[in-house]
């Protein structure tokens, strides 16, 4: 008469440890091709040509404007890590011959772009840090020169943003057709956002040449682009 052995395994434990073991390795298989599909993706663009386009040392709110001569090429943004941004769902501009794609809180490190350029014979990047619009207000002048032949003029440029900007004033000369028929820089420099300035403009290089308009340029430098904002002031009937 056989004994029977109570500690050897029964059919049924033997197959829910193999069972256990399969899918331990189907675990490991479908890991694998994950990590290998995500790296494959992220590191080898798909499309002909790359390049770098902007190295950062922080997080930036960051625009690229993609310039071409004859169509919008195909273009996809590479992280410094490596990996593909999805185009779908990015803020884009496009213009007649350019597209502007916003990058937001973009993070350090090398940003480079995959293109096809199509038809293209030219694709330049020129990029910025974006930010909020700068407006300019209070824009006025003193209806008469002083000794000196000089105009106080004053505004202020408001931004939710805090800094320098640049400024330009022209006096603008009207022709009888409204068409402009000369422009002459009167003065430039830089002041801070949403502070007020107040400036002391020679005039004497226009004396006796009739009534003129002021054109105040503004812009914020950023790269390779700027933030711009203009207003015209209109003297040809009140300085003397």
């Amino acid at each position: 008469m056989t004994e029977k052995n109570n500690n050897s395994p029964s059919n049924n434990q033997l197959n829910k440890k193999h069972f256990a073991i399969l899918v331990s390795i189907l675990g490991v298989i479908a890991i694998a091709f994950v990590i290998f599909t995500n790296t494959a993706t992220s590191t080898n663009p798909s499309l002909p040509e790359s390049r770098d386009i902007f190295t950062l040392h922080d997080n930036y709110n960051m625009t690229v404007v993609v310039v071409f001569d004859e169509e919008p090429p195909i273009v996809r943004f590479i992280t410094p890590e490596g990996y593909y941004v999805d185009m779908n769902n990015i803020r884009y501009r496009p213009g007649s011959n350019f597209i502007q794609y916003f990058l937001p809180n973009a993070t350090p490190g090398v940003w480079r772009m995959a293109y096809d350029p199509l038809t293209n014979t030219e694709i330049s990047t020129p990029y910025s840090v974006y930010m909020n619009h700068i407006f300019v207000r209070n824009f006025d002048a003193t209806s008469e020169r002083d000794t000196n032949g000089n105009i106080t003029v004053s505004f202020d440029v408001s931004a939710d943003d805090s800094g320098k900007f640049n400024y330009e004033l022209h006096a603008v000369f009207i022709a009888t057709d409204n068409s402009i028929s000369d422009k002459i820089l009167l003065i430039e420099g830089y002041g801070m956002l949403n502070e007020y300035i107040t400036l002391s403009v020679g005039t004497e290089d226009i004396q006796g040449m009739g009534g003129f308009m002021l054109y105040l340029t503004t812009y914020v430098q950023h790269g390779q682009a700027a933030i711009r904002d203009s207003a015209w002031l209109d003297l040809r009937l009140i300085v003397n």
